[in-house]
């Protein structure tokens, strides 16, 4: 069953609409990644002044060189500007607004042509500068020169950075998706990398971006839904919240309802300052003001976003359940601790620091941020084992993704020291420190897998033994894992181990089950041996049963024994025993081989014998169990012959003990007058008997009753034995039915409400509590309540008071609660959908209602009762079921109960054509359920015997069967159809229905 943050994700999806979420993710991931390539593109072929201002034409800081005319002589400095700082003119590009400042380079560019040599537009030093006329707003002018040139190196270098850390996480969160399309946290952490991917390669340029609306605008969707997003991933990694369970609709309302209102204001805002900037008009201070005052409303809440991460980290780590998970938690809660600092200081630029901000000053802040929350997931993911990556990737790439990182560490490493040796030393100018940190990265990988090649080639020149072992195992692996004949095993290791040693031939000898000690040929390759048989009294026999190994030659000098003269007798160099348990399972004889038996040879072949003797002793207690399998089968079938027999005895002494009719006025002894079952539960088995003592014993009392079991096993049926064994038989029995009722409706059931405590509520409400006072009230399906009820109703049991909805006077109850439940209320505490409390306040008398499975015994009694209350209610003469098909009926296992018991019985009743129940009116699914059926044979130790043969056959069968039944009986009567119907034990109408549906009438 999905858990309802599930159901809301995937909206009840099947398994092929969630793998088109998946792949519509991977279209997203796919797309946002070539956006961070379009940004960069985009970037690098941008022209750029160096003036950098936000929202309005004022220039927030000074570019980094100027050129001043001082008397027609040009000197170029850096040097702090006078007062006025508002653009009003670059080139021969006027400036209106904002959008016209930024979008001036590209135009000057454009309509640039140095050979006219436009008096805007100087050379100098190799380079052209530009004319830009400042004024202050109040009549007063400057001008000054500015180079025009490319987006320097020092804004692109952050994002490129970025862009390689990122780039692993990306492609675990592509590899985690794939393999686990189902899983929430897999889903939820490929999402967080891909608007993380278009939130910061996007958040770097965005003052670039800002004339080209496509890019911005997905720059925008990204980060302001990073935080939401990050937020919601916290909240199903490791495990999933119980708020998000117990309320999944509202608690994704507050993650992503505040954001989703900040993008659509905020794009709306974007879409129309650009529109009016193409107009040529100026969108005032005003506008600029409330777009300023909304960018820091959402930074506001982005910040409040990221605390919620962090407190759910926090709750993460508090809650783990093991220490794996704990370590996981740990490491992303210490990232994005330290991720506090630079995100903070960047939201104090952004806020006090406008200037700063609007330079670029934070652009390093994030960086530093982005890199230890992607160290802390990568620390995560190698070496405690976050999202199971292991278990995706193959060692091989495993280690070469760990070198991946590696290596992107040591090129951050080396180029942010080079960096800072630059600031204080002269050195390599910034793009030489990324062209040597580049090439390290690519000599560390390229290195890498020449060293893993170089290893491999290494591994198949020496280590040719692993190799042959591997292959080995893996055959036997193979033949193990079908549980063959020993015979089969035994040959098996046979030829494997002379195809892996290059040996010509060899024999194997197993000891032969039944004939003690007899050793006999089960397999050769090459040249057979001289002998078909070895006696356990051969010398080799002997020699190898204490598990040695038998060489056929002797070392210098040493005498040759007589095991070793057999073993040169049977062309063998090797005798290798095969040993289970201090028990000589098998011999395996080896001829000579070229190159001569190494100490790697004997050594595997140890290693192989442990192996087989393993998988031979299993094989032969397959063996034997499936002997007494059959064998139990065949006892199985007798069993259900004579089951049957007793059966059909029992439905002839129903028949014949039946009580005749008595008439109307006629008197009956109370003594004689059968009881009425208690409860109206009818079954005489053991365990019903023990059941309703129980029940007995507890109705006394008024103590809670917590009934369970599965659905459909009368639970209902026992609440009411409570209520009429107890000493409130006579008082109100009241019974609530907590599913068919939702969560607010429930409440005012149980407890009542005063006119006015809600819409639609007019007039006061009397609850199923004060209903039930001086009496017993039964709460159906308990584990379906809500938590809010649950608190209530726990108040209830402690108080013994209640509180009407819409009031806060006290009434007292004086109500015994009797509950029931077909779930495992213990697994809804685990998920947060139970309370711990309230569960230890109703289990104080737990009753478990037996399945019908449990008491095949009573099914014959119910079988009846069902009959006899389903033809009075469809007022027809069905009085009995015959032998067959009550057998079917007890055979059955009933997963729906007796709930699906009585269905059947009632569904026959209404089709029946006579007044016994026939095979004819059973469901077909009767018929085709033997193999997990026959629950009374289970329960004394027997296995069901499976039936192969389909449907349609078993039916034609048992037509055939119960036609050739009928001709005998009505053979052996000579045709008198009332005899033959006594002989068969059933009524005459039965034998006339049964002779129309076959056709012989």
């Amino acid at each position: 069953m999905l858990n309802p943050l599930k159901q809301i994700v995937y909206s009840k999806f099947s398994g092929t609409s969630v793998l088109s979420w998946r792949n519509l993710l991977f279209f997203l991931g796919f797309a946002v990644f070539f956006y961070a390539g379009a940004v960069v593109l985009h970037v690098l072929t941008l022209p750029d002044l160096g003036i950098r201002s936000t929202l309005s034409r004022e220039m927030k800081t000074s570019p980094p060189r100027i050129m001043t005319d001082h008397d027609g002589e040009l000197k170029v400095a850096s040097v702090t500007l006078e007062k006025p700082r508002f653009v009003k003119r670059v080139g021969d590009q006027p400036i209106q607004n904002w959008f016209a400042l930024l979008d001036a380079p590209t135009r000057i560019r454009n309509g640039l042509n140095v050979e006219t040599a436009p008096v805007w537009a100087r050379e100098h030093e190799g380079q052209t500068w530009i004319e830009v006329i400042l004024e202050d707003g109040k009549g007063g002018e400057q001008v000054i020169f500015v180079p025009l040139a490319a987006i320097p190196w020092r804004d692109i270098v952050p994002s490129f950075l970025w862009f390689l850390l990122k780039l692993g996480l990306f492609i675990v969160g592509g590899l985690v998706l794939w393999k686990k399309p189902f899983d929430p946290a897999a889903t939820q952490f490929f999402l967080l990398c891909v608007v993380t991917f278009g939130a910061y390669i996007g958040g770097y340029h965005w003052t670039h971006l800002v004339t080209s609306p496509w890019l911005l605008l997905v720059f925008l969707g990204c980060s302001l839904m990073l935080p939401p997003v990050s937020l919601h991933f916290y909240h199903v990694f490791p495990r999933q919240k119980h708020w998000l369970l117990a309320h999944p609709r509202l608690t994704l309302a507050v993650i992503y309802g505040p954001a989703a209102g900040f993008l659509g204001l905020l794009a709306w805002m974007y879409v129309s300052s650009y529109r009016m900037a193409l107009a040529g008009f100026d969108p005032g201070e005003t506008w600029r003001a409330a777009i300023a005052n909304t960018i820091y409303g959402y930074f506001g809440l982005g910040a409040m976003l990221y605390l919620g991460s962090v407190f759910c980290l926090i709750h993460s780590f508090r809650s783990a359940i093991n220490k794996e998970e704990r370590n996981q938690v740990k490491i992303i809660l210490i990232g994005a601790s330290l991720a506090l600092i630079p995100i903070g200081y960047s939201l104090y630029l952004a806020v006090g620091e406008g200037d700063a901000f609007s330079a670029g000053a934070a652009t390093w802040p994030m960086f530093f941020a982005s890199t230890f929350i992607t160290i802390a997931y990568a620390i995560s993911i190698t070496r405690y084992r976050l999202m199971e990556l292991d278990k995706i990737l193959s060692s091989s790439a495993g280690y070469f993704f760990t070198s991946f990182l590696a290596a992107a560490l040591y090129y951050f490493l080396v180029f942010v020291g080079t960096l800072i040796f630059n600031q204080y030393i002269a050195g390599p100018s910034l793009t030489e420190a990324l062209a040597v940190s580049t090439t390290a990265l690519i000599l560390m990988l390229g290195l890498d897998l020449a060293r893993a090649r170089i290893k491999k080639a290494l591994d198949r020149r020496y280590s040719r033994d692993k190799g042959q072992l591997d292959r080995t195992m893996h055959q036997l692996g193979q033949e193990i894992e079908k549980l063959v004949d020993a015979p089969s095993l035994a040959a098996k290791m046979l030829s494997t181990t002379a195809d892996v040693l290059n040996i010509h031939h060899g024999a194997i000898y197993l000891l032969q089950p039944g004939e003690p000690q007899v050793y006999r040929l089960a397999g050769t390759t090459g040249q057979s041996p001289p002998l078909e048989e070895l006696s356990p009294y051969f010398p080799l026999v002997e020699a190898v049963r204490s598990g040695k190994v038998v060489l056929s030659r002797s070392r210098l000098g040493s005498v040759v024994t007589a095991s070793q003269k057999q073993l040169q007798f049977l062309r063998g160099e090797i005798a290798q025993p095969l040993i289970y348990e201090n028990r000589l399972l098998a011999i395996l004889i080896l001829g000579p081989k070229d190159p001569p038996y190494r100490t790697e040879d004997l050594d595997l072949l140890t290693a192989l014998a442990q192996v087989t003797a393993l998988a031979i002793a299993s094989a032969e207690g397959h063996r034997i169990i499936d002997q007494l399998n059959q064998e139990l089968q065949t006892k199985v079938q007798k069993i259900s012959e004579q089951q049957r027999r007793i059966l059909s005895l029992q439905s002839q002494l129903h028949r014949q003990s039946a009580p005749t009719a008595v008439p109307e006025d006629a008197e009956i002894p109370p003594e004689l007058t059968p009881a009425p079952p208690l409860g109206g539960i009818v079954g005489k088995s053991p365990i019903v008997q023990g059941l309703l003592d129980l029940v007995r014993k507890v109705a006394g009392t008024d103590a809670v009753v917590l009934l369970r079991g599965e659905s459909g096993t009368g639970k209902e049926l026992l609440a009411q034995a409570l209520v009429e064994s107890s000493p409130r038989a006579g008082k109100p029995f009241i019974k609530v039915h907590c599913a068919a009722l939702s969560a607010s409706l429930l409440e005012s059931e149980l407890f009542g409400h005063v006119k006015g405590a809600f819409t639609g509520a007019h007039k006061d409400k009397v609850g199923r509590f004060e209903l039930a006072s001086g009496g017993t009230l039964f709460l159906d399906e308990i584990g379906d309540i809500n938590l809010e009820v649950q608190t209530k109703l726990l108040r209830v049991l402690q108080e013994r008071t209640i509180e009407r909805v819409g009031s806060g006077d006290p009434i007292a109850v004086d109500v015994r609660i009797i509950t029931a439940t077909n779930q495992n209320l213990e697994n809804l505490i685990q998920v947060g959908r139970f309370r711990e409390d309230l569960f230890y306040r109703l289990n104080v008398f737990p009753i478990y209602a037996p399945a019908l499975r449990q008491r095949p015994g009573d099914i014959p009694d119910l079988v009846r009762h069902f009959i006899k209350q389903s033809a009075q209610a469809c007022k027809k003469d069905v009085a009995d079921i015959d032998d067959q098909a009550l057998e079917l009926l007890v055979r059955y296992a009933w997963p729906g109960n007796i709930r699906q018991l009585q269905n059947v019985i009632e569904r026959a009743v209404v089709i029946a054509d006579g007044n016994i129940i026939t095979t004819h009116e059973i469901p077909e699914e009767m018929f085709s359920s033997e193999a997990r059926a026959m629950p009374r044979l289970h329960s004394e130790g027997f296995a069901p015997t499976k039936s192969t043969r389909p449907l349609s056959a078993r039916r034609q069968e048992r037509l055939r069967r119960e036609r050739e039944e009928l001709m005998q009986a009505l053979s052996q009567a000579g045709g008198n159809r009332a005899e033959a119907a006594r002989v068969l034990g059933i009524a005459r109408s039965t034998l006339v229905s049964r002779l129309k549906k076959l056709g012989l009438d």
